[in-house]
Parts: structure tokens; C-alpha cells; sequence
């Protein structure tokens, strides 16, 4: 029996219209309501937008950052819920926001009937955010959106190839990944794109920005190529290089087969994946870190 979910992967525009970091903000908004109303009129079951997408433009410090993110979570539910509820789509929307006094990084996910699931507060976080005091989470929580457990990873996560598999782990079987990634060389970033999904046997939904439509698409921009990877690592829709909206319909009920994977005929490959794993052996991954001092290109002979 078949369990078709549709999914939208919404490549905002890379580019936030506006002088100021305010306005920049209720353009930002503006434009995520316009492509996510567009994604409820295809007939998206569950939608989700790019990376801190309310602060796109903007030009942060840890003196003016939690001023202008203290009402980012209350702002993205009074304007998405209703949204949510009239096309009765599923959404993730990632914002920069201020929690409990704590600048965040974090995906709200609210339901098909408008309600807040709750949010993932992105683990890896980097130098840059950090800067302006943003503090990373600790936690891999998966939702039950309709006939779908979902997990995300935020950008940076998905260099840790323990991110999707904490979330595999967890029974996610999406994984969405917006992120602020740039392209600077399709093998790299087509493996990050990919990997995730052949790894965990999990659908994998990447969601960048697009950039502008009167302009070529050069490595160093946002990479676009917001997509919907089947568990084999095939893509099933990419939306490309400038805005717009990968959507396709997956059937969660046709996991990756394998054929002669562990033993002769085909199987469902997750599961002897998964029954395979040895977490006895696996303690150098919980070891604590030991941190090294940033090494830059030119002693690179001095990396070991």
C-alpha cells in the first residue's frame, strides 16, 4: 500500500531587497509568504525554506542581533500558521531567533492544522554566527508530519555524517537540510547533497536560495540546487540555480531495495543497515573534543 507524500523544497531568492536590516526583514517575510502560498497551490503536503532565512541580507553583530531576532519565532507563527492551516501543508521554517534571552539557530515546525510542533536547534554551529551569539543545541528530535517522521539538519550539521544518522536513528525517514551552503565545485557539494540519503536509507531534502534570475549562477554563490533525493541517491526534483520550487511526490511505503546486499535475493536495505551497525566498536566518535588552533592554507604542510 502506498503512502505518497509531496514535498516542497522552496529556493527563496538569494538576494534581500531593502537598506536596512529592517527592511530587509519584512522583505524576507514577504517573499517566503509569496513562494510558500505557491507551494500550498501545487498541493505540498510539507514545505520548508532556507536557512535563517529572516536574516537574509542582514548585517549581524552581537550588539544588534538580539534586538532584531527577539520576535522572529512569534513573527514566522502569526504569519505561517494561517498559511499552513488554509493549504493544510506542513511547514519548516528556519529562522535566526531570540530563545529564553539565547540567540538561535532554529527550524520551526508547524503542522498541517497551523499547530507548533516545536524546533531544531542546529548542533554544529560555526565561527561566523557564534560572533554574533548564536548558541548551538544538543538535540536530534524528529516530527510526525501526517504519514511522515521528519528530521532536520541545519547547514553546517551535515558535515558530520553522525548529524542524519543521529536523526536515522531517531526514525526519521526525511530529512530536510536548508542551509547557506555556497557552490565551489559540483563533486564536493554533489556528494553532501546525496550522501545523507545513500548512507541512512531516508529521503534527503536539501533547501538553499536561488540566484538572481538576471544573473549566471558562478561558484561562490549559494549553491540553489534545492532538491528531493530519493535513499538510492537519485534526485527525483532539483529546482536549479535561481528561485523557485522543487516538488515532487515520494512514496514512503518503496524503501531502497538492494539486491545481494548480505545475502542472495533483495532486501530492504535500511534494515540491515541498521542491524549491522556495531556501537560497541564506535567509541572514538564520543570521545571529548580536543580543540586545535585554526590552521590557515599557507602552513597547511603543518596539519597532521
Amino acid at each position: 500500500m502506498k503512502r505518497p507524500v509531496t514535498i516542497a523544497a522552496v529556493q527563496l531568492p538569494s538576494v534581500a531587497p531593502g537598506k536596512t536590516n529592517a527592511a530587509r526583514q519584512r522583505a524576507n517575510f514577504d517573499l517566503a509568504a509569496h513562494w510558500l502560498e505557491e507551494a500550498g497551490r501545487r498541493g505540498a503536503d510539507i514545505a520548508c525554506i532556507g536557512e535563517t532565512f529572516n536574516v537574509l541580507g542582514c548585517r549581524l553583530t552581537r550588539a544588534n542581533t538580539p534586538a532584531l531576532v527577539k520576535d522572529a519565532w512569534a513573527h514566522a507563527v502569526r504569519r505561517f500558521a494561517p498559511l499552513a492551516r488554509k493549504h493544510r501543508m506542513a511547514v519548516i521554517i528556519p529562522v535566526l531567533a531570540l530563545i529564553d534571552h539565547v540567540v538561535r539557530n532554529v527550524a520551526i515546525v508547524i503542522d498541517a492544522k497551523g499547530e507548533v510542533l516545536g524546533g531544531y536547534r542546529k548542533v554544529h554551529t560555526i565561527e561566523n554566527e557564534e560572533a554574533y551569539g548564536t548558541v548551538p543545541g544538543d538535540h536530534w528530535p524528529v516530527f510526525q508530519l501526517g504519514r511522515a517522521r521528519v528530521g532536520i539538519q541545519i547547514c553546517h550539521d551535515n558535515s558530520f555524517v553522525e548529524s542524519a544518522r543521529c536523526l536515522a536513528l531517531n526514525g526519521a525517514q526525511i530529512i530536510f537540510w536548508p542551509h547557506v551552503m555556497s557552490g565551489w565545485g559540483d563533486e564536493f557539494m554533489d556528494v553532501l547533497l546525496r550522501g545523507p540519503a545513500i548512507y541512512n536509507g531516508v529521503h534527503h531534502v536539501p533547501v538553499c536560495f536561488g540566484t538572481p534570475p538576471d544573473r549566471a549562477w558562478m561558484p561562490g554563490m549559494l549553491l540553489g540546487r534545492s532538491s528531493i533525493i530519493r535513499p538510492d541517491g537519485t534526485f527525483v526534483a532539483d529546482a536549479g540555480r535561481h528561485p523557485g520550487i522543487a516538488l515532487a511526490t515520494i512514496d514512503l511505503a518503496a524503501p531502497r531495495v538492494a539486491t545481494q546486499f548480505t545475502r542472495p535475493g533483495d532486501w530492504v536495505w535500511q534494515i540491515d543497515m541498521l542491524n549491522d551497525r556495531r556501537p560497541d566498536t564506535y567509541g572514538p566518535f564520543t570521545r571529548p573534543v580536543v580543540a586545535r588552533k585554526p590552521l590557515p592554507a599557507d602552513q597547511a604542510h603543518r596539519a597532521r
